[in-house]
């Protein structure tokens, strides 16, 4: 009788051990989760802050634009008029006008471009949350079904978690 108490609570401690050992898992792997899932939200805000800038360029370009077909429609109407003075004024100012703009939408242009490499991170990092919920939901099938493959399972997942937000924090 003593044997088999000793086995029983050999086999409790066994068990009990394993448990802790999951419950750790588990809590690193939703620390994991918390980090990716900061980061994430961190890059989809900055996305949109990036995306307001490219907006606004793109609004200064247009009012550049226009305001260089205005000069050129002054300086045509003063050139018919016969004021060859203010003519040439407005033609040089819409000419000034036009190359603004170029400047202006190569910055627009740019900031687009960063938008769509922020939008790129952020995915990186929401795909890195998906396997991390997965990672902790293998062990919790682990410490249900008392299977340890199941929370082997679960540092695959994690670390392919690992590697997708690793990846998206060094995208440029």
């Amino acid at each position: 009788m003593e044997v088999n108490e000793e086995l029983h609570e050999v086999a409790h401690e066994a068990h009990t051990r394993s448990a802790k050992q999951i419950g750790l898992t588990m809590a690193v792997v939703a620390v994991l989760l918390a980090v990716s899932t900061m980061l994430g939200h961190r890059t989809h805000t900055e996305s949109v802050l990036v995306q307001t800038r490219a907006t606004d360029q793109w609004a200064f370009y247009q009012a550049k634009n226009i305001r260089a077909h205005m000069y050129e429609a002054d300086a045509q109407m003063a050139a018919a008029l016969g004021a060859k003075g203010a003519a040439e004024d407005f033609k040089s100012r819409g000419e000034r006008q036009r190359g603004d703009a170029e400047r202006i939408r190569a910055e627009a242009e740019k900031l687009e471009a960063e938008t769509q490499a922020t939008e790129r991170k952020a995915g990186h990092y929401d795909l890195s949350e998906i396997f991390f919920e997965i990672g902790i939901v293998l062990c919790s099938i682990s410490l249900l079904s008392g299977s340890g493959l199941f929370w082997r399972l679960s540092f695959i997942s994690t670390a392919v978690g690992i590697l997708i937000a690793a990846r998206g924090t060094w995208l440029h």
